[in-house]
Order: C-alpha cells, then sequence, then structure tokens
C-alpha cells in the first residue's frame, strides 16, 4: 500500500496541484481586480481607501511572489491586469439611455 501512495498517487495529486494553483491565482486576480477597479473609478470614494488598496495589491503581489510558485503569481498578476482594464473601461464608458 506504501508504494501505491508514493509511486502513483503523489505525483498525480502534485500534478493536480501544480494545474490548479495558477488557475486559482487567476480566479483571484479577476475578482480582486475587479474589487479595484470598481472602488478606483468611483468618485465618492476617498482618498485614503484608493491609497489602502494600491499598497494592498502591491503587498499581495509580494506576498504571492514570496510564498507561492511564478506561475501563480504571473496568472494573478494577469488577472489582475485584466479585470482592471475590462472593468475600468466598461466603469468610464457614460451610461446608455434606454
Amino acid at each position: 500500500m506504501g508504494t501505491f501512495l508514493t509511486e502513483t498517487w503523489n505525483p498525480l495529486l502534485e500534478l493536480l496541484g501544480s494545474l490548479i494553483r495558477p488557475l486559482g491565482g487567476l480566479v483571484l486576480g479577476v475578482v480582486i481586480g475587479w474589487i479595484a477597479a470598481a472602488t478606483m473609478l468611483d468618485p465618492d470614494r476617498e482618498w485614503q481607501l484608493k491609497i489602502a488598496i494600491f499598497l494592498g495589491l502591491l503587498g499581495a503581489f509580494v506576498t504571492l511572489n514570496i510564498y507561492s510558485g511564478l506561475g501563480t503569481t504571473g496568472f494573478f498578476a494577469l488577472g489582475v491586469g485584466v479585470a482592471g482594464i475590462v472593468f475600468g473601461v466598461r466603469q468610464m464608458q457614460p451610461a446608455k439611455k434606454k
């Protein structure tokens, strides 16, 4: 039973973990990027909150870079960037009249 775990099950779990971790970073990045874009572009929000969100994003990048792999950090950065651009551009457009 011990050889089955070490030779079959553990490599399978390592492969699954190496595939899921970057996808989780991407999903987390999209969600955080959406929240950051919504808050940054809201004119009613205070400047202190906008600075806190910016510093929180920098802290998240540094923490992921230290404690996670480069793939996860890269996918997280990709998710934040894409969400910031997509949701930011969408919020900057004027509202459509019906």
